[in-house]
Formats: structure tokens, C-alpha cells, sequence
């Protein structure tokens, strides 16, 4: 069982912070999904072997991630669903992550935040719709979302609140559920994007 994770493509907000959390892509941000989604249905290869299938396309209720599935599934000539749990936090996630003094050192015992708490349930919440959904279908799934939300679902598979990744404008991360486990198999896979169209 294989689920995909993409981040959304650059954002208003990304360019002018000052604006609506909301907002809609960028025009880099267009290249950025049109580029995708032309990717997707060129025999994408995502190693030496394994070719790149989808079976539907998911998407959070935000602007950005709308606008970005909105060209994967023209490409894969899929509907796409609106699924609310996979919405960004209205925070900046790793401000409540907990810091360690230095590496190796013990991390503090401080307790989470409420609203980290909250935003951690949603991503568990994401990830059980994305699981029972590849499950009925038999096919992966691939979800378009958020930084946040895609950082917090990986914590969430690894029980861990100690780490945090950098994600990019249109990667794709991927993790499956195989052998009684999850599995992490691609972080940031933005090999299909040109270096002109790479942002964080």
C-alpha cells in the first residue's frame, strides 16, 4: 500500500508573507504543478525499476493545494477529492517541536502545546483516511498538502516529535506500508522539476 505525499506548488503567501494565509499559487508555482503534472503521466520512474501509479488524487481545501491537484488530475484524467484533514496548521509547526541543548542531549521533558497536540491527531487522522482509501481501492494514492501536515504525518509514523525536514514546492515524498511496517521511500523527490523551478 503506497501513498503520496506532494507538497503544493510555491504560493502567494511564500513571495508576499503579508497576505491572506489562503492564498493561491504563484505564477512559478503554475510551472511548478504544470510541470508535475506532465511528469506524472510520462512513465515517471522513481527508480531503477518502480514506475509511478496513481488511483486517485486527494487534496487539502486550501487555495494552493487545490490549484496544484487541480493540474495532476487533468494530467491523470482523475477526479479530485477534497479531503479536510489534510488542511496546514494556522501555525508555524516547528516552533513547537521540542529543542535539545545540543546534539545527543537529552530532549527536555516540556510537555507539547495543545494546538501542536491538535495538529498532530489531524495528521494521524489524514493519514488513516489515505490508508483506508488505498486499501479500498487496491491502488496508491496521492495526496497534495502542505509542509506541515506532510512533516507531521512522517513524525507520526515514526512516534517521534524529535526531528524536522525541509520540504520543497512540488516534492514528493512517499511512504507504504509493507512487511507490518511504514517505510519511508522517497523524501523530496524533486528530480522531475528543473533547477529553475525548485523552491523551499
Amino acid at each position: 500500500m503506497k501513498i503520496y505525499l506532494v507538497r503544493h506548488g510555491q504560493s502567494q503567501w511564500q513571495v508576499s508573507p503579508n497576505q491572506d494565509w489562503d492564498t493561491r499559487l504563484s505564477p512559478l508555482g503554475h510551472d511548478q504543478a504544470k510541470h508535475l503534472g506532465k511528469w506524472f503521466t510520462s512513465g515517471a520512474v522513481l527508480d531503477g525499476t518502480t514506475r509511478l501509479t496513481v488511483g486517485s488524487v486527494v487534496t487539502s481545501p486550501l487555495q494552493r493545494a487545490r490549484e496544484t491537484a487541480g493540474y495532476l488530475g487533468e494530467a491523470l484524467g482523475l477526479p479530485v477529492d477534497t479531503q479536510p484533514s489534510l488542511t496546514e496548521a494556522t501555525f508555524h509547526v516547528v516552533s513547537e517541536l521540542p529543542k535539545a541543548q545540543a546534539p545527543f542531549a537529552p530532549w527536555p521533558e516540556d510537555p507539547l502545546s495543545e494546538r501542536y497536540l491538535d495538529f498532530r491527531a489531524q495528521a494521524r487522522t489524514a493519514l488513516g483516511e489515505l490508508t483506508r482509501r488505498a486499501e479500498e481501492t487496491g491502488q496508491p494514492v496521492l495526496a497534495v498538502t502542505h509542509g506541515g501536515l506532510i512533516k507531521t504525518v512522517i513524525r507520526t509514523i515514526a512516534e517521534s516529535d524529535a526531528f524536522c525536514l525541509k520540504l520543497y514546492n512540488c516534492g514528493i515524498n512517499a511512504i507504504e506500508w509493507t512487511n507490518g511496517r511504514w517505510r519511508v521511500v522517497h523524501v523530496n523527490l524533486w528530480d522531475h522539476l528543473p533547477p529553475e523551478l525548485r523552491t523551499t
